[in-house]
């Protein structure tokens, strides 16, 4: 298990930054999971004393949060803050008043060794969260060649995605060949269309060299988005 980071673009527009770093955790510990945990590792004590033990220490912390006190634990401080704003110095403080900004909320600061063993033996990994708006464009191969990588100008190639289906009515929308001036050719030729799969003609007028290929669709119905995939090259 690790700590689950994503990439996303930033909405915020007091931060120059284009994008932000956002987590989840990998799982939920329950209360009993984690008492079954505990009993498991190095004591003597069964699950019940576990749970006894557990059931004083929240207790006993209570009590002595309740008397304005910062408790000091295994795993950091627990106190109390307390914040709002007053229009006069003789204003109450009155924090259970659902009318006005004061509240007392309770805060742990974590003790700086066990954070820091805690991160020590942390693991991250990060995870894409696709936009589904986007067609996705996977691989393109030849076809009708004994080569599947050699395209050729007049030739057909198939294209492997997801979201790949679009209207070839519209001109904005289909396949596009890219040179590496950005001079743009839109396959005319699709003999077949599918989410998953599109095949399509090579332009006869495309000279030899490097092309990038460009997928353009409608996929919700609206905003015509595209995927790209670099590095083609069509052969003489």
């Amino acid at each position: 298990m690790a700590l689950k980071i994503a990439v996303r673009k930033n909405h915020f527009p007091n931060c120059l930054s284009p994008f932000v770093v956002r987590s989840e955790s990998s799982d939920v510990v329950e209360y009993g999971k984690l008492i079954e945990i505990m009993a498991k590792g190095r004591t003597t004590l069964s699950q019940i004393d576990i749970m006894a033990v557990m059931q004083l220490y929240k207790e006993e912390l209570q009590k002595q949060l309740a008397e304005g006190k910062t408790v000091k634990t295994p795993t950091g401080s627990f106190f109390l803050c307390a914040a709002g704003s007053m229009d006069s110095l003789d204003e109450s403080y009155l924090p259970r008043d659902q009318t006005n900004n004061h509240e007392v909320r309770l805060h742990h600061r974590p003790e700086k060794r066990f954070e820091k063993l805690i991160l020590d033996e942390l693991k991250i990994v990060r995870e894409e969260h696709p936009d589904l708006s986007i067609p996705s464009l996977r691989s393109i191969v030849a076809v009708c060649e004994e080569d599947s990588g050699t395209i050729r100008p007049g030739g057909i190639v198939r294209i492997k995605g997801l979201r790949l289906r679009f209207d070839p009515k519209e001109s904005e929308q289909g396949v596009f060949f890219v040179d590496s001036v950005g001079l743009e050719s839109r396959s005319t030729l699709y003999p077949l269309i599918l989410p998953g799969t599109v095949i399509a003609g090579v332009p006869s007028i495309l000279a030899a060299g490097s092309y990038a290929i460009v997928l353009r669709a409608a996929v919700n119905g609206r905003e015509v988005r595209e995927t790209r995939f670099e590095g083609l090259t069509i052969s003489a």
